[in-house]
Order: structure tokens, then C-alpha cells, then sequence
């Protein structure tokens, strides 16, 4: 089975934006038997879905005024796909920014109205 997180084209993350975190965590976490983990990051408490020992998604500390999912699909090089996306008509939600541990995402609204991130996900260290 191919690695999601290193497939050109394949969806490999998903965000719960909401403006309560903590009701989303527990109605998820009930539902499906997700697990959950804090992971820190430059600022902020990020937290981590696990489905078993598969990490899936996370639910971001950010509220936000329209509860939603955001599917990350894995790409090639975020910089020139973003550039082909405005070529074919996307604007750009969030531009291309650096996350340390982490990889190379921006977020777009495609020419339909539907919000999808990008992401090159870092190289996994050698341990």
C-alpha cells in the first residue's frame, strides 16, 4: 500500500475547523473511537487524530466562524502548484508557508468555491 503522505495527487490529512474545538473532539472521539494527541508547535497546541496508530488529521487550536473539513492532498512542489492553480483560476486562501517538522502547505478555493489545502510534507529524518 502506497504512503498518502508521499503520493503526488493523493489526499493525506484532514482539518476540522470549528468554533468549538473541544464539542468537535468529543462528539469524533465517541463516534469513530478516534484517539487524540497534543502535539506543540511554534505557538500553539495542535491536536492530532489517530485512527489505531494511523495519524489522520487534527483538529486546529484557531476558531473559526464556519465549521468545516479541509482535505490536504499530498503534491509534488506547493510552490509551483499554487502558481498552476491561480493559472487556472483558483485564488489563493492561504499562500505557501514553511512548518517546521512538518512540510510546505497553502490552502485555495478552487474555480467552483470549494477550499482544499496543498501540502509537500518534509522528508522523514533518518533515526
Amino acid at each position: 500500500m502506497s504512503n498518502p503522505m508521499q503520493t503526488h495527487g493523493a489526499f493525506s490529512w484532514m482539518e476540522l475547523h470549528s468554533g468549538d474545538g473541544s464539542k468537535a473532539k468529543a462528539f469524533y472521539t465517541s463516534l469513530l473511537g478516534w484517539g487524540t494527541e497534543e502535539m506543540e508547535m511554534p505557538g500553539m497546541t495542535y491536536t492530532v487524530i489517530a485512527n489505531g496508530e494511523e495519524k489522520i488529521g487534527g483538529f486546529p487550536p484557531e476558531q473559526s466562524d464556519t465549521s468545516r473539513w479541509l482535505p490536504y492532498v499530498t503534491v509534488d512542489d506547493v510552490d509551483a502548484r499554487i502558481e498552476k492553480a491561480k493559472s487556472l483560476g483558483a485564488t489563493i486562501a492561504s499562500e505557501p508557508m514553511s512548518v517546521p517538522g512538518v512540510g510546505r502547505m497553502a490552502t485555495l478555493v478552487d474555480p467552483v468555491g470549494c477550499v482544499i489545502a496543498l501540502i509537500t510534507y518534509e522528508a522523514p529524518s533518518a533515526e
